[in-house]
């Protein structure tokens, strides 16, 4: 994420969420929370 703030790959003043959810295991356990997008 670091490499794409640098190259300017999201527009100035935007929002970015970075989530940091443990890893690919961890993903399982906050499935209800992508389940509808």
């Amino acid at each position: 994420m670091i490499d794409l703030v640098q190259k300017g790959f999201f527009p100035e003043g935007s929002r970015v969420l970075y989530a940091h959810l443990g890893g690919g295991p961890a993903i399982n356990g906050y499935s209800y929370t992508f389940r509808n997008g």
